[in-house]
């Protein structure tokens, strides 16, 4: 792949960097410029991802991706739709609610996932007690976070919660599926598309406003970027190193959008999120290499 020359802490500097850019863009054109069709400018960086990885594969950097067999598009087709709800909700909660609260929340998908994953195997003792205790701890700060939220939209939650439980599902979806994890990048893009509204969106009052095309198309090869930067980290780290990182990277764009957005905010939703990103970034450093096989 593409990034597989560069050593891991290039790697990581990279991925903080192209984080915190996708999540600011996104948050630009779906709360700044109030593009309320996130499907359709999902589907529009799809495309842009779409033809950026075509021109990667022509050129030998990136391979393996699928091989265009029936079956295996009939074995991913859940996942499909799990990616499908999950951009769409994503999107929907991103608009009304500020980064902080935003990435905050979305810590407590590791406590889903450990549940789910514990259920499927049935065995809970595939993590250690102090894991448990750390995503309890996040779960109930999360709550938190939401209460104490200024700007509490019953609706903007609701699809915070709904994209959390889709994107846990697809989290748990390739525990089991490690080996073809490549395919998630272009397999599922395609998708976006299909909760659109283009009646709609030819109405947008910034339609031909340059900046929403730049921040669509700067959107989509960023998107694409960083998610084959994610798999590059997760498939030589064996996924460590990538969950370490993560928490370091909503850490830092939590705290750098204060400076490029406006919301309202207290000091104890402040005090909240803080705890939340803390105990996620001291969780993931406890964790023994064992628990994340």
């Amino acid at each position: 792949m593409i990034f597989k020359q560069l050593n891991v802490y290039l790697q990581c500097i990279l991925f903080c960097l192209l984080f915190i850019a996708t999540c600011y863009v996104n948050k630009y054109v779906l709360s700044v410029l109030k593009f309320t069709h996130p499907t359709i400018f999902q589907g529009w960086q799809c495309f842009v991802g779409v033809i950026f990885i075509k021109l990667n594969m022509m050129t030998g950097n990136i391979n393996l991706l699928w091989d265009g067999n029936k079956k295996f598009f009939l074995y991913w087709l859940p996942e499909f739709m799990l990616f499908v709800i999950s951009i769409y909700s994503g999107s929907k909660a991103l608009a009304n609610i500020s980064i902080p609260a935003y990435l905050a929340v979305l810590n407590s998908c590791a406590l889903i996932n450990h549940i789910s994953i514990c259920v499927l195997h049935w065995n809970f003792k595939i993590y250690e007690a102090k894991d448990w205790i750390f995503h309890f701890v996040i779960g109930a700060a999360a709550v938190g976070v939401v209460y104490s939220d200024p700007m509490y939209e019953i609706e903007s939650y609701f699809w915070l919660y709904v994209h959390i439980i889709s994107f846990s599902a697809i989290v748990v979806f390739i525990e089991f599926n490690k080996d073809i994890i490549e395919a998630s990048v272009i397999f599922f893009i395609p998708g976006s598309y299909l909760l659109g509204d283009i009646f709609e969106a030819a109405n947008f009052k910034h339609l031909y406003l340059y900046k929403f095309y730049m921040g669509c198309l700067a959107s989509g090869i960023l998107g694409t970027i960083l998610n084959l930067l994610r798999i590059s980290l997760q498939e030589n780290s064996e996924f460590l190193v990538y969950n370490r990182l993560l928490p370091i990277a909503h850490i830092m764009a939590s705290f750098l959008s204060l400076l490029f957005f406006e919301f309202h905010t207290t000091a104890e939703h402040n005090i909240w999120i803080a705890a939340v990103q803390l105990v996620s970034l001291l969780g993931n450093f406890t964790k023994r290499k064992g628990n994340e096989e």
